[in-house]
């Protein structure tokens, strides 16, 4: 799975956008441009995730 950007980006973008932002994604009809814009979404969301996570593990062991 290493190799396959496409692939990899794919699963990013699937695991971490919600549906509402997926409609009209469709992978063979758009450009690596806007391809990379998804990807880049997909990550700022998952960077969101692990701020949300990391928040709560502390609230949980700071008490």
């Amino acid at each position: 799975m290493k190799g396959n950007f496409v692939e990899a980006g794919l699963l990013e973008i699937h695991r971490f956008l919600p549906p509402a932002l997926l409609e009209g994604f469709d992978i063979e009809e758009i450009g690596l441009d806007e391809f990379l814009r998804y990807v880049a979404k997909a990550r700022y969301i998952q960077e969101l995730e692990e701020g949300i996570v990391a928040r709560a593990i502390s609230e949980v062991f700071s008490e």
